[in-house]
């Protein structure tokens, strides 16, 4: 039997050719539709950022990179200065620039890597309240020296209050401590954190003990753990509250908003406990130092006292008789001295009291009053002279007047051959021109009336 090989190729299919633009919009649309709107983190390259405003960028880390652009729109609402070298976290679109080929990420939103939303919210309520000057050192209290209460705001349940109550145990025993527990993590927990610190600062009116100084903790945790301590309502409680207040929130790296708020910021639960006591056990050593130090001057004071009494009872201080003997005969001398002093007092007494009556007689009302009457008797009589003076010159004046006046008088001037002419109304004429051709005129002369007619 024999087999023919025959070698057979398939048949070709039909060509499709795709253009490079169209290639370049299938791998956009497959790119958009298969990774879409990610985050990516890594490290500016480089960066470029022309007239048009737009931002463009290379983002890298140790195993690849990829260009960015930030458009115009976008890039103005950014928070983040961008710079080389700066490690951000971005958020975009990716897609294929068709024009030059090249995958590139259009970013829509740039924070600092590590800085998320809460952070953003941290540093603008930071920032806020900052401008509003309640971190101000010149506004926070001081801390009580030696506290004989302190109130707790945190929770029951964790380690902070194990480890604040053992602090205290230790250092202060003798210290009073009430807790007021409230939820340190969670929604809605920052109200309550608020409402126990209003409640400590007017701690009377709410029926708690008043206390020294008050202690805001919680232990350590993450960002968002520690949120309720970053939310304003807690901070303005803080600022408002009477009583000093210590926060001690998270670990020594962590700083909360309530911690800018504090009056004191101690950088654990444990070292809050530290700051809001003294050290009870050094007290007590510098205490039993000082005990001992006086009890060995009170011993050398005793002994130099008793060594002076000892010297005093040898000497001649020891016998008092002598001493009183000295002392009485200096008693004698004042007793003369004093009566001198007296007798003299009384002497110079009487005189200021004859020189007195001299002077009260001399202003006794009867002298004063005759006085007065002389006074006015000779007033009364210079008025008189005056008034006779004055009504003789004022006769003379009027006499020269009178005679003045009859030389001026109608009558005396009708006597001197002048007369008076009036119209028919009565009213003098002093002018021709005032009476017209055949008026009747009145004219009136020293010895009587006629009428005349003008011409």
């Amino acid at each position: 039997m024999s087999f023919s090989l025959q070698s057979t190729s398939p048949s070709p299919l039909p060509m499709s050719v795709l253009s490079v633009g169209e290639l370049m919009s299938r791998l956009n649309n497959a790119v958009r539709v298969s990774v879409g709107s990610i985050w990516v983190e890594g490290e500016i390259g480089d960066i470029k950022m022309p007239s048009s405003g737009h931002v463009y960028l290379t983002l890298k880390d140790s195993q690849a990179q990829i260009s960015c652009v930030f458009f115009r729109f976008r890039a103005m609402a950014c928070p983040v200065e961008l710079k080389v070298g700066v490690k951000i976290r971005a958020f975009g679109e990716v897609a294929v620039y068709e024009k030059r080929g090249q995958v590139q990420l259009n970013l829509i939103k740039v924070e600092l890597a590590g800085q998320g939303e809460l952070q953003m919210r941290f540093l603008a309520l930071k920032n806020k309240l900052e401008q509003e000057g309640l971190f101000d050192a010149a506004r926070k209290k001081p801390i009580a020296a030696y506290p004989r209460a302190i109130g707790l705001v945190t929770s029951p349940s964790g380690a902070a209050i194990q480890d604040i109550r053992h602090i205290l145990e230790e250092r202060a025993p003798w210290v009073r401590v009430y807790l007021l527990p409230v939820p340190v993590q969670g929604s809605g927990a920052e109200y309550q954190i608020a409402s126990a610190i209003r409640a400590w600062g007017n701690a009377p009116r709410n029926g708690l003990p008043a206390i020294d100084t008050l202690i805001v903790a919680r232990g350590g945790g993450s960002l968002e753990d520690l949120w309720n301590f970053n939310e304003e309502v807690v901070a303005r409680a803080i600022v408002a509250c009477p009583v000093p207040v210590i926060c001690g929130v998270g670990h020594e790296i962590d700083f909360t908003i309530a911690d800018f708020a504090a009056d004191m910021r101690a950088p654990t639960p444990t070292a809050a406990a530290v700051l809001a006591t003294p050290d009870g056990p050094a007290l007590l050593r510098k205490l039993a130092s000082t005990q001992h130090s006086l009890l060995g001057r009170a011993k050398i004071a005793l002994s130099h006292a008793q060594l002076s009494l000892e010297a005093i009872s040898r000497s001649r201080l020891g016998r008092p008789e002598n001493l009183l003997a000295s002392f009485s005969q200096i008693v004698d001398d004042y007793e003369e001295e004093l009566k001198t002093a007296v007798q003299n007092a009384l002497s110079s007494r009487a005189n200021l009291l004859d020189s007195l009556e001299v002077k009260i007689r001399a202003r006794h009302p009867r002298v004063l009053l005759q006085r007065q009457l002389e006074q006015l008797e000779g007033l009364r009589d210079k008025l008189q002279a005056v008034i006779r003076h004055r009504f003789s010159d004022w006769n003379a004046v009027v006499s020269l007047l009178e005679s003045r006046i009859h030389a001026a008088s109608p009558e005396n001037t009708l006597k001197r051959g002048y007369a008076l002419v009036r119209n028919q109304e009565g009213h003098l004429l002093r002018d021709p021109d005032q009476a017209s051709a055949g008026d009747v005129l009145q004219i009136t002369v020293e010895r009587g009336q006629f009428k005349a007619q003008k011409l």
